[in-house]
């Protein structure tokens, strides 16, 4: 029998014991050994024993998930039963929420084999994975001031009522950003907001840059030069709107192999949460991982 961790968030933004427990039982009767481990402050806590992880959670319990499987992200493959706020990873890979229909889709692809499955080169900020996406700017300020009790609440919209918070105070902090594009070139530029994006999606479901997507080994580098009030809103609205942020919000968009900063980035936002430690670069991990589709 296939053993299964199951790792769940019991404080992700739309977590509940009942379809965890259904989830559980619904794995079990797919044919799956389930070994259920919740999350703590500290992070993800692994059997060391399965031959899969199943995340029940958001982007943020992905990240911490990879983070404890250290070199065996690489080897261990991954599934992940949307429980969290947004859910960028889990949306591109169209896992869905019902537990009885994602332990079906589940079982289903586990049969089928490797040759189906989906391969994400890894990417890292320092020593953080990075498994959706990181801003650094206006967005990851706001995103420092989500109060967690409100976010249990109302969810996603615990980032709407910050970034309104937001408008009050808005930061404006340029960086010099210099790395290397999927073309081998060197660049350097200054920007006041910076998105990069290992996934598809951002913010929900909106694309920043056609060439996203998890199985590139590349990450989005979106820079805005000023960023003012007007600006981001112009980048959100595009993002919204599927219209070209280049074009509408004047930012640049590369691919991307290396970025490096000129300065500890902080606060920093990475994937949904805020991160008070800082790093100087992105860059690949030498890791792939697998989910299983």
């Amino acid at each position: 029998m296939t053993k299964l961790d199951l790792v769940f968030n019991p404080v992700s933004g739309s977590f509940s014991q009942s379809i965890c427990d259904k989830l559980q039982v619904a794995l079990q009767q797919a044919g799956f050994e389930v070994c259920a481990l919740p999350t703590t402050a500290d992070g993800a806590v692994l059997s060391g024993t399965a031959d899969l992880v199943c995340v029940h959670g958001g982007d943020g319990t992905l990240r911490d998930t990879v983070q404890a499987l250290g070199s065996g992200a690489g080897q261990i493959p991954l599934a992940i039963a949307p429980s969290g706020t947004i859910n960028l990873v889990a949306r591109e890979l169209s896992y869905p929420r019902d537990p009885l229909a994602f332990a079906k889709k589940l079982a289903e692809a586990w049969a089928r084999g490797p040759e189906s499955w989906i391969e994400a080169p890894l990417y890292r900020l320092g020593d953080m994975p990075i498994v959706s996406c990181l801003s650094i700017g206006p967005d990851s300020h706001a995103v420092a001031r989500v109060s967690g009790a409100l976010k249990k609440r109302i969810g996603r919209y615990a980032y709407v009522a910050a970034m309104m918070q937001q408008l009050r105070e808005w930061p404006r902090a340029p960086m010099r950003i210099r790395g290397t594009t999927t073309k081998g070139e060197q660049f350097e530029d200054e920007a006041e907001a910076v998105i990069v994006s290992n996934a598809a999606l951002y913010a929900g479901p909106f694309r920043l840059s056609p060439e996203a997507a998890l199985h590139a080994d590349s990450v989005e580098l979106i820079t805005v030069g000023k960023g003012t009030r007007l600006r981001i809103m112009a980048l959100s609205l595009a993002a919204m709107m599927g219209l070209p942020v280049e074009r509408f919000a004047k930012a640049r968009v590369r691919s991307c192999h290396r970025i490096e900063f000129d300065r500890c980035v902080a606060p920093v936002q990475v994937d949904g949460d805020h991160m008070p430690d800082c790093a100087y670069a992105i860059a690949p991990s030498g890791l792939t991982l697998r989910y299983v589709v």
